[in-house]
């Protein structure tokens, strides 16, 4: 066995997923982050993480519903860690249409199905990506020492009430949860686990058109209805809940869904 620990972290150079890299990196794993498209903010984060934690990074560039981004991916374990991989979380996520449209709205009868272009954008994304990406992982993790987190949505499983504006991404993110069970189940024997955390409020730039719209104090007055604790979490928060998933901690818990969120599941 290895004693190398290798981490694939879907949209790890902003937000969430830079807090999990972060959080991966401060206990010891090399790093595989994919991106998007900012080629100069990757390029930092790398240079970042690998001067703090002292470990090695990889940047893959690549639209997360392309096959081709997954050969990229894999193709990296393979040629920089011999094919070896400890931990994937896929936190890589989308707006259809773009953060700039607003949040969704009912239609003229109520109904809150976003059309079927906008469902395809988010199983391509979610559910149809995950399993791409969890198909290719596990040929290349070893037994014993694997494990697979999946980033979800509030209200996607039948733990908290359903978010009817997020109708359409919350049936591809429950999709994915179901994956995670079906995985914990089928890769149990193997002593690798699959597991779901599940944000709340997590203060990154996907909250800055809401933050525009209500202004800082309107913000802060829905973080103080809708949190039990009264705060944005961090993306660190979220971080030190995935690394600690990727830990042999955490070599028992497997098929969960993790809010994390300050009980906001809970209001």
């Amino acid at each position: 066995m290895t004693s190398t620990k290798v981490a694939l972290v879907t949209g790890g150079t902003r937000g969430i997923g830079y807090g999990i890299a972060q959080e991966l990196a401060s206990a010891g794993y090399s790093l595989i982050l994919g991106y998007k498209e900012n080629h100069q903010r990757a390029e930092g984060v790398k240079a970042e993480l690998e001067e703090t934690y002292k470990v090695r990074v990889f940047v893959v560039a690549g639209g997360t519903e392309e096959e081709a981004t997954a050969d990229a991916y894999f193709a990296c374990v393979d040629e920089n860690f011999d094919g070896k991989l400890t931990a994937l979380v896929h936190n890589a996520g989308g707006y259809f249409g773009g953060r700039s449209t607003g949040p969704p709205k009912p239609d003229a009868n109520g109904s809150w199905f976003a059309g079927w272009e906008a469902y395809e954008f988010y199983h391509n994304i979610y559910g149809k990506y995950f399993l791409r990406l969890v198909e290719k992982a596990v040929t290349r993790m070893e037994d014993d020492r694997g494990y697979i987190v999946a980033v979800s949505g509030v209200g996607c499983n039948s733990n908290a009430t359903p978010s009817l504006p997020h109708f359409t991404p919350g049936t591809a993110k429950s999709s994915m949860e179901y994956m995670v069970r079906s995985y914990a189940k089928q890769l149990a024997p193997r002593r690798i686990t699959c597991n779901t955390i599940i944000p709340g409020m997590i203060d990154t730039d996907a909250w800055a058109p809401m933050k525009e719209r209500l202004g800082t104090d309107g913000v802060q007055g829905m973080v103080s209805r809708l949190v039990g604790m009264k705060r944005w979490g961090t993306p660190k928060d979220v971080g030190g809940v995935a690394a600690f998933l990727c830990s042999e901690k955490a070599s028992f818990i497997t098929g969960v869904a993790i809010p994390v969120d300050g009980a906001f599941h809970l209001k």
